[in-house]
């Protein structure tokens, strides 16, 4: 569905929604829209901040929102294990989430989620042909994609492969399709228009340093290949994946950062709050309306009230709004907040 346009305005349009039902919040949720309902599920936190030795924890729950003014509520279907980080994307009424992290590392299993009989309901699909976590992922011409990720959550190698699976067909099985150009990538940003997939930015890594990618691309199914686009105007790093494409016919770009911090993890400076725009008749970029930034909370939390910059946040179109939620607001600290900006 093509929604209306969001251009380039100061932060001041956002609003609060009820934030996640949990004191700390997440990253790396999966989110959609299932039967009218807003619904986030998957993802990490950490018991206490990296520095003050926190343990990283994995939930299993899946989160309902019903109307804009409502409260969170909490599913009685649950994952079948609990995890996040997913190569994740969501269309006709189906959540798809495909591979992962959880404590034992990446994973490969995929499931789609649907609503049923007033609850939900988790089909087990075909796993993918390996372990990937924090790969991107898309719903383009009847077939669910699934790119880039590393194997191992330590790894500096990320995957350049890229995979797709018939929706309708899932017993068919997965299909190798052409690799991404350029080096490998983990937590890339993925988007669709009509049966083309784009994927931006993400981290790549030069002899195992860490590079944040400003670079743009576009799959067309039906030629097979890869095309390079113009760069996002500075890198992203775990922007939202999927973006959402807008009535003006451009992709949506919300969250992650552009370079890599060198000191230490408690003073860090926070997220980016730019966000960007890529129309995709034109193809090229403009600024979006900045995300709302109160500052760091008590740096010693697992968790920030904000509204602060985040990356790993999935954003959502529901009821004429652009939702953001959770996500990492510094390294290992959560949001539990949840913000919307009105389409006109």
């Amino acid at each position: 569905m093509i929604f209306a346009s969001a251009n380039a305005q100061p932060h001041s349009g956002w609003r609060s929604l009820a934030p996640l039902p949990d004191r700390i919040g997440y990253a790396g949720m999966a989110a959609g829209v299932l039967d009218g309902r807003l619904v986030a599920t998957g993802g990490s936190q950490w018991s206490r901040p990296i520095w003050q030795k926190g343990v990283r924890q994995f939930t299993d729950r899946i989160f309902v929102l019903d109307a804009l003014d409502g409260q969170w509520r909490s599913a009685s279907t649950r994952l079948p294990e609990p995890c996040g980080h997913f190569a994740a994307a969501a269309a006709d009424g189906a959540i798809y989430l495909a591979g992962g992290t959880d404590l034992r590392g990446c994973r490969s299993a995929v499931y789609e989620l649907r609503a049923s009989a007033g609850d939900y309901a988790l089909r087990r699909l075909p796993d993918l042909p390996k372990p990937i976590g924090y790969a991107a992922g898309a719903l383009a011409g009847g077939r669910f994609f699934v790119m880039g990720g590393v194997s191992d959550p330590s790894s500096t190698d990320p995957s350049r492969e890229v995979w797709s699976l018939d929706a309708a067909h899932p017993e068919t099985g997965w299909h190798r399709e052409a690799d991404l150009p350029g080096p490998g990538v983990i937590v890339p940003s993925a988007g669709v228009s009509a049966e083309s997939v784009f994927l931006f930015g993400g981290m790549a890594f030069d002899a195992g340093n860490p590079v944040p990618s400003k670079a743009a691309y576009r799959l067309s199914h039906s030629a097979g290949s890869w095309e390079r686009l113009p760069d996002i105007p500075e890198p992203r790093v775990g922007a939202n994946s999927p973006c959402p494409l807008l009535a003006d016919r451009a992709l949506w770009l919300v969250g992650g950062y552009s370079t890599v911090w060198k000191g230490a993890q408690r003073e860090h400076p926070g997220f980016d709050e730019q966000t960007f725009r890529f129309d995709v008749t034109k193809r090229v970029w403009s600024p979006g309306p900045r995300l709302p930034n109160a500052g760091a909370g008590d740096r010693d939390s697992s968790g920030d009230v904000g509204p602060v910059p985040p990356i790993g946040a999935p954003v959502v179109v529901w009821k004429d709004h652009v939702i953001v939620i959770g996500g990492e607001v510094r390294p290992t600290t959560r949001t539990r907040t949840v913000i919307a900006w009105a389409l006109p």
